[in-house]
């Protein structure tokens, strides 16, 4: 089955939408999607793809309750009433289960034009347009990694499917600019790191109806979006060395074969491998074991990813991409992918602590993405705050190599935060739930959020911390900081000072026991609390949550955002001066 968007269609017109329910619970294999239905006597149901308008059958589970018969394409109803239809997807076993249900609604007319093309989700305000580098300059973007791991189904945090990020969409849109959200793709995993259907945007966080929906009202707010690109590698269909075709419309379809996996893959002895070895930089990490790996060499595989960028950016309306595991294939690979797909902004997930190291493969891929700097996540934060070691944070990453410009910084991702068997900075160990160290937890996003650079605000820590890291944004803003920003900085023993000049003016931050300091003159408090101080001067562009726009008003569109014109003044959708 495998469709993208589908639900319960009753007599060829009223749709059911179904909701991903998880794996199975009894087992089996199956993964669960649950569509409330109301039926009466008479009537027939069909299972419905809604991008592509096409409906059928599966046999229904044996202990469906009386009262439906399949036949041909159709399950015909003899007894009217509530049910649940739960549609259960295995390879090549599709079922249908239905049983007695409540809380049924009407259903929506799929033949009063909501049935077509991108599963009804349009009003997107964005056209995709091309750029010449992926790497802005002096980029001023907060960015929102908007998912931690098994955010999907976990409540800890709040989960992060695309219904209920779509649901925050409004605030999110008032505090960052770009938004990265987990693979959208089916896959074998909960989070979608084990690709099997890169063109098959239904996943576990959601229907691609809802997905589109999502990205429609972040771009409505003036916010981009990041695709998770993980092209190192991706799960086999049903043997070691057997894929799913990948279909991405106008371009291209592929059937990726045994060829096409590196020479050395852990598949080895269980079909024809490709001709080369893995071609990454990052040691032993080059091998992915869970997975077969892609041999970027391939010049199909290459034709593939391009494609899929392309599909990501045109059709699904991604404004750029974050490339998953990129040190398990050689960098130069993600520059030609890049060339192809020419989206706003590029950033590697290269996961190595030397920031010379760092700094050569951001050159070996000709300058034409960003990284997560993990050098400064381990000098500065790991091993500088989290340890009252303050002259760490002095020149840390790849700022110390004058490379500010292509580093994301980051105080926490998925893989670092509860993941970790030493999360000094965030996480667990030990049973002791790091995040809940507030003043770490201040401190580590007042450094991020005041450095040169793209600071990547976690979901947890926005989730609980949302007050003090939106002070903390506000002062960012107000002041212009951007991603070649200049910096003036002093650290000793217990303490850090820094000055960092923006556009508009500066931002002041006192870290140790500089945070004790009487706060300099006519500078605003973005927040003073234990062992953080950070100050700010600047009338750049501030967050107004909840803007009117008033008929006086007129909007427009220009490269690719949407602004406002107030008589002389232009603002973003956030209701943000920009001019």
């Amino acid at each position: 089955m495998f469709a993208q968007d589908y639900g319960i269609l009753v007599n060829g017109k009223m749709y059911f939408e179904a909701s991903y329910e998880g794996a199975d619970p009894y087992g089996g294999g199956y993964e669960q999607y649950l569509a409330h239905v109301q039926v009466n006597s008479g009537d027939y149901c069909q299972l419905y793809d809604r991008s592509n308008q096409s409906a059928w059958a599966v046999t229904l589970d044996n202990s469906t309750v009386s009262g439906f018969t399949l036949s041909g394409d159709r399950y015909t109803v003899s007894v009217s009433g509530c049910y649940d239809f739960y549609i259960k997807i295995k390879y090549q076993s599709d079922q249908l289960y239905i049983g007695n249900g409540s809380n049924c609604g009407n259903g929506e007319d799929i033949t009063q034009g909501g049935g077509g093309g991108q599963g009804g989700g349009g009003g997107d305000p964005v056209t995709p347009q091309d750029y010449a580098s992926a790497v802005p300059d002096q980029c001023t973007d907060i960015m929102l990694q908007a998912f931690y791991w098994n955010s999907n189904s976990d409540n800890t945090y709040g989960n992060s499917q695309w219904n209920t990020l779509k649901g925050q969409a409004s605030e999110i849109n008032s505090y960052f600019d770009l938004v990265w959200l987990p693979p959208s793709c089916n896959s074998n995993d909960q989070m979608g790191y084990l690709p099997k259907e890169y063109h098959n945007q239904t996943s576990k966080m959601g229907m691609k109806s809802a997905l589109i929906q999502l990205i429609s009202a972040l771009h409505s707010g003036g916010t981009r979006v990041l695709a998770d690109v993980v092209i190192n590698h991706a799960a086999n269909k049903s043997s070691w060395v057997d894929f799913m075709d990948q279909n991405f419309g106008d371009y291209g379809s592929f059937s990726p074969q045994s060829t096409w996996i590196t020479s050395n893959d852990e598949a080895q002895g269980k079909g024809q491998l490709g001709s080369h070895p893995d071609d990454g930089q990052n040691g032993n990490d080059a091998n992915y074991p869970s997975a077969r790996d892609w041999d970027h060499q391939n010049t199909s595989v290459q034709a593939m990813c391009k494609a899929y960028l392309k599909f990501l950016k045109y059709t699904m309306k991604y404004d750029g991409f974050r490339f998953d595991y990129a040190g398990g294939y050689h960098v130069s690979h993600t520059h030609d992918y890049l060339a192809e797909a020419k989206p706003y902004f590029s950033v590697m997930e290269y996961w190595n602590g030397d920031a010379n190291h760092l700094k050569s493969r951001i050159d070996d891929a000709g300058k034409s993405t960003l990284t997560f700097d993990f050098a400064a996540y381990y000098s500065a934060l790991r091993d500088g705050i989290a340890q009252n070691n303050y002259s760490n944070c002095a020149n840390a990453g790849l700022r110390g190599k004058g490379y500010s410009k292509y580093a994301v910084m980051f105080v926490d991702n998925h893989d670092t935060f509860n993941r970790d068997i030493n999360p000094d900075v965030g996480g667990s160990k030990d049973g002791q739930t790091t995040i809940n160290n507030r003043a770490l937890m201040l401190q580590c996003n007042a450094y991020i959020l005041s450095m040169p650079g793209v600071p990547c605000v976690f979901w947890p820590h926005w989730y609980k911390y949302k007050t003090e890291i939106k002070a903390m944004i506000t002062a960012r803003r107000a002041a212009g900081i951007h991603s070649e920003s200049s910096i003036d900085e002093q650290s000793g023993s217990g303490w850090y000072k820094a000055t960092v000049h923006g556009k508009y003016g500066n931002v002041i931050l006192y870290l140790g026991s500089a945070a004790n300091e009487a706060a300099p003159s006519g500078y605003n408090q973005a927040i003073k609390e234990g062992k953080v101080a950070m100050y700010y001067t600047g009338n750049g562009p501030q967050a107004v949550e909840n803007t009117t726009v008033t008929p006086q008003s007129e909007k427009f569109m220009q490269d690719g955002r949407l602004f406002i014109r107030c008589g002389e003044q232009v603002f973003d959708a956030q209701g943000r001066l920009v001019q």
